[in-house]
């Protein structure tokens, strides 16, 4: 099966999977979540009609209700819709919460802003006496906050219901009064008779005046009160028990027809879930349409995705087929900005090192047989004329064989140290050393070979330099240093070996006054194999590979190793190592 194929398959498999799983839990989710609102419907709706109702009571009106309903919403997590019995919405927590109004259910639940009239439990209410109705005489309760008389006629049933209409309609008006004056929240204290507490009765004597004053002066509604009690049917009934029953009935009514002009208007009720979804929905036709889509749009952009993922990878693959086949100038087209895109770069990358790498094997391989030839050749031909006895043996010549033999060991001994230092396995011990000291000594150790060249060596390391480094590497770098600064310094020539502090590391420069080095030459100092003379340096014995060791060397130290040069001037050579233990300026 194919990489493109795979993908596609794969891809298919995980999208039918996602759909497939997201419906399963869609309708397990939707079903819970019906299952929950039905329980919370039926645990909080007595509570929020009572609250509902206990608010109207208290208030005589519904503004500022919209608070009340969007608490109850947060803490039974319902969605709660009030409206009049009109369809008038004057709530929705949803929408008060900036929701999407969800669905509710279709049961209304009654909210009715009457007070609910006491009963008097110690003693019978007996009918109205028939002299208050035949000829109309409607007594007052002058005093408003007493308790219900205890006369048999004036505690009746209708003298605590007219009471309490009074007490309503007055604590309505008195709390009003405190909300204009005092900033008070215009709610009565309780949804019972008396309805206010003596604390807000006590608050302000002028509003308790005003609203006495405008509740007894208004006569018509006592007037109201006894004619619909008067009007009630119920006194043609027969027998004292069916007349007093009758009456008991239209109390009530008389009472809530008196209290509902100034109580808030009722309302009714609907509960419904936060998000509440129609399970039924979920297996129509539009979300059939949907999950169709959907698999159309998988289908599409797996194929594109697949196209553009195995393209990519057939050209890698047939380079890198290429490159393990002995072509190393394989490379890959690179398009786009993507990870495919970096990866062919890095293969691309790669196969330059490759390229690269087997090249300098290559050179090395030639560098290594064509330095070697040339002593090889000395030694066979000198080796070959003392054989045929055209050559005769002497001390001058044995010396000159040694050093041919010497110049091949130095060769085959830097080549084994470079090969070392390149993998990483040529070891260090490195120890707290100063440098002073040390360039001090291997100074002393040339001062007979520059002597004997002409040249002047001189010292420049007073103050103590230190630095962690293995002190006979450094000895090997700074003799390779010393080593070719003589050999291309003429006669009359000087040499300055330096050891100072800058910028927080040790500095060691080697300057000669020499023949110098070509400006187009300076980058391949460090080569293996470099010579800038090459007969010259054949001559006195060089290998080429001096400069590359010291570079590998300070570089495993940490350090950096650079050359300035100017042809017919001189040459300067910088080590630059991490010094420990010093203060610098």
């Amino acid at each position: 099966m194919s990489f493109r194929v795979r993908i596609f398959v794969l891809v298919m498999l995980v999208a039918v999977t996602a759909i497939g799983a997201t419906a399963w839990l869609t309708l397990n989710l939707a079903s819970r979540q019906v299952h929950d609102t039905v329980e919370a419907q039926a645990t909080y709706r007595t509570e929020i009609v009572q609250q509902l109702q206990e608010y109207g009571v208290t208030h005589g009106n519904w503004p500022g209700v919209d608070r009340l309903v969007q608490s109850l919403s947060d803490r039974t997590e319902l969605h709660i819709r009030i409206q009049t019995e009109y369809g008038e919405v004057l709530v929705d927590s949803d929408i008060q919460a900036n929701r999407a109004s969800g669905a509710v259910q279709p049961i209304a639940y009654d909210i009715n802003a009457y007070p609910a009239l006491e009963e008097v439990s110690d003693r019978p209410a007996p009918a109205v006496p028939p002299v208050y109705l035949e000829k109309q005489i409607y007594p007052i309760p002058r005093d408003v906050w007493g308790d219900v008389p205890t006369d048999p006629v004036q505690g009746s049933r209708e003298m605590l219901a007219l009471r309490q209409a009074t007490q309503f309609r007055t604590g309505l008006v008195l709390v009003r009064c405190l909300n204009d004056t005092l900033g008070d929240e215009p709610a009565m204290a309780l949804d019972r008779a008396p309805y206010v507490t003596q604390a807000q009765r006590d608050k302000s004597p002028e509003c308790m005046r005003k609203a006495t004053a405008r509740v007894m002066g208004d006569e018509g509604w006592f007037m109201a009160f006894w004619d619909y009690l008067r009007q009630c049917n119920g006194f043609r009934g027969t027998g004292e028990a069916a007349v007093s029953n009758k009456v008991a009935s239209c109390v009530d009514e008389s009472f809530n027809d008196t209290v509902s002009t100034s109580s808030a208007v009722p309302l009714e009720l609907y509960l419904g879930g936060r998000g509440t979804t129609d399970v039924t929905d979920l297996l129509g036709r539009p979300a059939l349409a949907g999950a169709a889509a959907l698999i159309v749009v998988a289908l599409l952009g797996t194929w594109v995705i697949a196209r553009q993922v195995s393209s990519p990878v057939r050209r890698l693959t047939g380079a890198s087929q290429m490159l393990a086949a002995g072509q190393l100038d394989a490379r890959v087209r690179i398009t786009g900005r993507g990870e495919l895109s970096r990866l062919g770069s890095s293969f691309n990358m790669m196969a330059e090192a490759v390229e690269q790498s087997e090249r300098r094997q290559r050179q090395l391989i030639a560098d290594v047989a064509h330095e070697m030839r040339t002593p090889l050749s000395n030694l066979r031909g000198y080796l070959e004329g003392l054989s045929d006895g055209v050559i005769e043996p002497s001390r001058e010549l044995f010396v000159s064989l040694h050093e041919e033999t010497m110049l091949q060991r130095r060769i085959l001994d830097d080549l084994q140290v470079l090969a070392l230092a390149e993998a990483g396995d040529l070891g260090y011990t490195k120890t707290p050393t100063d440098l002073a000291e040390l360039v001090s000594g291997s100074v002393t150790a040339q001062r007979a070979v520059a002597a004997e060249a002409g040249v002047a060596l001189t010292v420049d390391a007073s103050t103590p330099m230190w630095a962690e480094a293995d002190q006979d590497r450094i000895r090997q770098v700074l003799g390779n240093l010393l080593t070719n600064a003589i050999r291309y310094t003429d006669r009359d020539g000087q040499i300055l070996v330096r050891v100072r502090a800058e910028d927080g590391e040790a500095v060691l420069t080697v300057q000669d006054t020499g023949v110098g080095i070509a400006a187009s030459d300076v980058p391949h100092v460090f080569d293996r194999f470099w010579r800038a003379d090459p007969a010259r340096q054949r001559a006195t014995g060089g290998t080429g590979l001096g400069l590359t060791i010291a570079h590998r060397i300070v570089t495993d130290h940490g350090g950096r190793i650079s050359v300035e040069s100017t042809q017919h001037v001189g040459t300067t050579f910088t080590v630059r190592l991490p010094a420990t233990g010093l203060a610098f300026d």
